[in-house]
Order: structure tokens, then C-alpha cells, then sequence
């Protein structure tokens, strides 16, 4: 009998440590986050599936003959500067009906209308239209985006992550963990060279509290930073020049000598390459704030507090249609401390619920269209 086909990985990378950095980022899809959104995937069906570029190869025959639809764990594919040329071209080789999960647009906000997709974008509007009975979306702005370009099908389901835990009681451990106070906290970090200036400044600021209290820094996709970060894991090829760690300590912690920045890499900064390690980690922190979804979604699922952070549309779209506590990078500058950070964010856990419980319904309608048996 044909399987469920899910495409990425089981939310881990085995024998991590024995990979070289580019490698491993190859694997991961440039972004540990995919990690977390793959497992949520795996984990919600509820009957036989195989991962393909792990259990089967990316060979079209294969997949077609134990295959009978492909499940895919999404993300921003629908962004500008973005080549999909290649797993395009495989999907729709397949001739397979194709289920995305999480689909997401990215603009530098919600007031941009105009796009300059590379033509492999507009490819993947098209096999939507024709292979997708409905598309799981992160929220209204993807909607919006997509309707303008033919494609009426979605279904705003936010990300698959939100509903990895499946505790009944969840939302109450979470509110009971929000009001105790912070002692230890992670903080989900992005890019050290952006051109936001503000943006920058709010790494800083999240990499100070860090280093001046009992917080872990979290790094998910910045190859520059992970090969330095790893440069002692003689598995690691590329050697990593002089300048790396000056461009990053200057970029990131002026405030820090040479020595110190060396000292706050090896041991407060953690990458994950293992969504259950991952998990188990966020669930001994009382707190986690960052510039990452999917970081931060880490924590949550795990029972610990968070507030995103956002940045772009890709953030502020996720948190707003999962009504998750969340406030621009702007906003949080304004703040001195995590306390009054968590006292500035106007949170109900009320209100979560009830949204998490509508997504719920959307997404279960999404995989029942497809025919895909799930644990939702």
C-alpha cells in the first residue's frame, strides 16, 4: 500500500557531530528552524508515512511508486531573490497530488504590493492551483498575496508548530510558568550584518541580557556564526578566517573583548540539530524572546513562556494569526529588562486558546481534503 510522502526530515539530523558545517546546514535547509516544523509534521499524522530525502531519495519513480501524495512542512518560499527551481521541477514530476503545511509569503511589511519573483515562484502558484485541493497558510497576508495571483484555495492555518504539544492541560501549564518569575531565559537570535541598523541593535540587546544573565543564546541559521561556532568540532572542513570573530563580536557584542566573545560563544550560545534535545532544553528555562519563530515555538510547545519579536511580515503574520505575545524590534528597544519586557506585552491566554482551537479546525480541514489521516 502507498504511503503519506513527507518531505524534509523526522526533526533530526543523526550524527550531527560528525558533519561537516555546510553539510549539516545543507540538511537542515540553511535553517534549523525547518527542523521543528518537519517534526510537528511527522507528528501530527496519524498513519504510515516515509520521509523523503531521508527514508526514500529524491528520485521521481521512487517517490511516485510508494508515494500517494506528498505532504509538505512549509515555510517563506513565497519571497523575492528566492530560486525554487529545483524542487519545483521535482514536484511536479511526481504527478503526485502535493499538500503544503504553513505556507508562507515574506515582505519587509504588510504595505508592500509589489513583488519581483523569480519565475519559479510563479511556477509553484501554478502547481498549487492545479495539485492542491486546499493550501495550509501562515495567515491573511499570504492570503492576500496568493488571491492576487490565482490562487483561492488557501486555508489560514498558521504553522503546524503550534500544535506539537498535545497536552490538554498545555495552555494552563503555560499561563501558571508565565507568572512565575524569569531566573533563566533563552534568547533566539537572526543575522549579525543586517541592514536595519534598529534590528541589529536589538541582537545586541538580546545578546547583553544574555551575557549578563543566566540566559543561553540560541543560533539557527547564520552560516558564518555556526562555522565559527563549531571550529573546534574537527569534523568541521572549512577552516574559518582570522576576521570572522572580530566582524562577528563587532557586529554583535562591542561591549565585549575578544576573550569574552570566545568565552559567551562556547558555552551560552546552542544549536540544535535534535527537536526533541531541543525541546527538552527550552522546558528547563523559564522564559524565551527572540527574533526566530521557530525558536521561540520550541519553547512554547515545551511549556515555557515566550514573546516574539518581529521584524519583517514573516514573524508579525505567524504570531498575529496564532495570537502568540509579540511586539515589533522597535518596540522592544524601548525596554531595560525581561521583567519589564514581559509587563509591556499585553497577553491572553484565553483568547490563544480559542484561536488555537479555530486553526486547529482549519488545518484538520486542509489534510481531510487530502484525504491524510492525522492526530489533529
Amino acid at each position: 500500500m502507498k504511503k503519506v510522502g513527507v518531505v524534509g526530515t523526522h526533526g533530526r539530523i543523526d550524527g550531527c557531530s560528525f558533519l561537516d558545517t555546510e553539510e549539516l546546514l545543507r540538511k537542515v535547509g540553511a535553517n534549523t528552524g525547518n527542523l521543528l516544523f518537519q517534526y510537528a509534521v511527522c507528528n501530527l499524522l496519524d498513519e504510515d508515512y516515509v520521509v523523503v530525502g531521508e527514508d526514500l531519495p529524491w528520485d521521481v519513480k521512487t517517490v511516485q511508486d510508494q508515494c500517494r501524495v506528498l505532504v509538505i512542512p512549509s515555510a517563506n518560499f513565497v519571497r523575492e531573490n528566492f530560486d525554487f527551481s529545483g524542487f519545483v521541477d521535482f514536484l511536479d514530476k511526481t504527478e503526485l497530488p502535493v499538500v503544503f503545511l504553513g505556507l508562507g509569503a515574506q515582505a519587509k511589511n504588510y504595505e508592500q504590493s509589489e513583488f519581483n519573483f523569480h519565475e519559479s515562484i510563479d511556477r509553484l502558484l501554478d502547481l498549487i492551483k492545479r495539485k492542491s485541493k486546499k493550501v495550509a497558510l501562515r495567515g491573511a497576508f499570504t492570503d492576500k498575496v496568493l488571491r492576487e495571483r490565482g490562487v483561492d484555495s488557501g486555508v489560514i492555518t498558521g504553522c503546524p508548530t503550534n500544535f506539537i504539544n498535545k497536552d490538554s492541560d498545555f495552555i494552563n501549564k503555560l499561563k501558571t510558568k508565565w507568572s512565575q518569575d524569569a531566573f533563566s531565559f533563552v534568547a533566539t537570535g537572526d543575522e549579525p550584518w543586517p541592514k536595519d541598523l534598529t534590528k541589529r541593535d536589538a541582537e545586541r540587546k538580546m545578546i547583553e541580557w544574555v551575557a549578563n544573565g543566566n540566559g543561553l543564546y540560541l543560533q539557527q541559521s547564520v552560516e558564518p556564526f555556526i562555522k565559527y561556532a563549531r571550529q573546534r568540532n574537527l569534523y568541521q572542513k572549512s577552516v574559518v578566517p582570522e576576521h570572522h570573530e572580530n566582524s562577528l563580536r563587532q557586529a554583535l557584542a562591542p561591549f565585549m573583548s575578544d576573550v569574552e566573545f570566545r568565552g559567551f560563544v562556547a558555552t551560552k550560545m546552542r544549536l540544535y540539530y535534535n527537536v526533541d534535545q531541543w525541546m527538552e532544553d527550552s522546558a528547563r528555562v523559564d522564559f524565551s524572546i527572540g527574533l526566530r519563530l521557530h525558536g521561540n515555538m520550541a519553547a512554547w510547545q515545551s511549556g515555557t513562556p515566550a514573546i516574539w519579536v518581529y521584524h519583517d511580515s514573516r514573524t508579525r503574520e505567524l504570531a498575529e494569526t496564532m495570537a502568540l505575545p509579540h511586539l515589533s524590534h522597535t518596540d522592544f528597544l524601548k525596554v531595560d529588562s525581561l521583567s519589564e519586557l514581559r509587563d509591556t506585552v499585553t497577553f491572553n491566554f484565553n483568547d490563544y486558546k480559542i484561536v488555537r482551537e479555530s486553526l486547529r479546525k482549519n488545518l484538520s480541514e486542509v489534510l481531510d481534503a487530502h484525504g491524510v489521516s492525522h492526530k489533529l
